[in-house]
């Protein structure tokens, strides 16, 4: 009988440990681009920019990419990011 609560106390153990893992949160950050549209605008995407087409170059109080989980607006530097005073410009 002690051996088959032993044996009982060791599964909820392991399935315990188990479960820990299992519900561990998992990263759903995405990096964003910064492209400049015009003026001193810029729209976000998913979309890495082509180095033979644009190039990350100096903008006031703007940011080449972020990784965050929150999709970003276009035209703001989320919070909790420094801009970088750059974006991605066409060349």
């Amino acid at each position: 009988m002690k051996k088959i609560r032993m044996a009982l106390m060791a599964v909820a153990a392991l399935s315990g440990v188990g479960s820990a893992f299992a519900l561990s949160p998992k990263s759903n950050a995405t990096t964003y681009y910064a492209r400049q549209t015009t003026g001193s605008n810029f729209h976000w995407t998913q979309t890495v920019p082509n180095p033979s087409t644009a190039t990350c170059s100096p903008q006031a109080n703007e940011i080449c990419q972020i990784s965050t989980n929150v999709a970003p607006t276009d035209n703001v530097v989320p919070a909790g990011h420094t801009p970088t005073n750059q974006v991605y410009k066409t060349k």
